[in-house]
């Protein structure tokens, strides 16, 4: 598969099979993270993979929302959940050190992101990135260091659902049709692109 058609087939996932994800697949993600660009070169950002089945509902929980669904005050069911995450985490004492902003680090962190996304759709995984979370109740959970920023959440799995793409001239809205398939509106590339000028 080419870089082209591996763009194309990503899709967000949201249902994902009870399957453990192999560490050596998390592990390429996560290289795959650490080899992307970097503003100044600073490599500020550092990861946390979570595949513990004790803690991953911890980590669920702290997740503002989940398939459009608000947070349950119970926690959530099993049934369909992430079988691991990757938290990407920025380190703000390795910033200070190199006198970096904390705007690139963000920029840093979701480029890795899209690199760890891509790698995974590679590795037969699906995906979803996650930034609606309880930061605080995350830190407890995983007793994350007060000198790391936690920037994203990528939830990971095999995929148990194929949502299909469409181009959209009016309305974003993601919807289901009788079937359960889940439907994402895209905007038209005619819409989006601009050459030379903007009309």
């Amino acid at each position: 598969m080419d870089v082209y058609d591996t763009v194309i087939k990503r899709r967000s996932i949201r249902r994902f099979k009870e399957k453990a994800v192999p560490s050596a697949a998390l592990e390429k993600c996560v290289d795959a993270a650490r080899l992307a660009p970097s503003a100044m070169n600073s490599q500020l950002c550092e990861y946390l993979v979570v595949d513990d089945k004790e803690l991953l509902p911890r980590v669920l929980d702290a997740v503002a929302s989940w398939s459009g669904v608000p947070r349950p005050k119970e926690g959530w069911s099993a049934q369909n959940r992430p079988q691991a995450y990757i938290v990407s985490l920025i380190n703000r004492e390795l910033a200070e050190e190199r006198g970096c902003g904390s705007r690139n680090a963000d920029f840093d962190a979701a480029l890795a992101m899209e690199n760890m996304v891509l790698v995974a759709l590679e590795e037969g995984l699906g995906s979803c990135i996650i930034t609606g979370m309880d930061r605080d109740r995350l830190r407890q959970a995983l007793i994350i260091p007060e000198k790391y920023d936690i920037a994203m959440l990528l939830a990971l799995g095999y995929p148990d659902e194929s949502p299909l793409i469409e181009s959209t001239d009016s309305s974003i809205k993601r919807w289901k049709d009788d079937e359960g398939t889940l439907h994402v509106p895209k905007r038209r590339l005619m819409d989006i692109l601009h050459r030379n000028k903007i009309l």
